[in-house]
């Protein structure tokens, strides 16, 4: 059955949308390390009372948290593409299946 909801498109968003998962899992992965890193490096730097090798290690945390948080953006925005289009070829086989959609209008 061919549909309104051009297949490729489809196939695209879920690509688009598992590439997204992956780099929200490598970006949360990654700020989690540094995160260790830091926790670890702020309670040598406590004991040892010296503050200033933590500088580095606070803009790598910053990094990351802003590599995360396009990561997520990223995905929300993937899988409101593939649900949309998921959601709309869902109506159309519904539609086509009561007769609704015309087989003029199918591509």
């Amino acid at each position: 059955m061919t549909s309104l909801v051009c297949l490729d498109a489809l196939h695209e968003a879920y690509r688009e949308l598992e590439q997204a998962r992956l780099r929200w899992r490598e970006a949360a992965d990654a700020l989690a390390t540094i995160r260790e890193t830091l926790g670890q490096a702020v309670e040598r730097a406590y004991e040892q009372q010296s503050f200033d090798p933590l500088g580095t290690l606070f803009h790598d945390e910053e990094s990351a948290l802003a590599v995360y948080e396009r990561a997520v953006s990223k995905l929300a925005e993937a899988e409101e593409r593939w649900f949309a289009l998921s959601a709309a070829l869902a109506y159309e086989k519904e539609m086509t299946l009561k007769g609704q959609v015309s087989r003029s209008r199918m591509n």
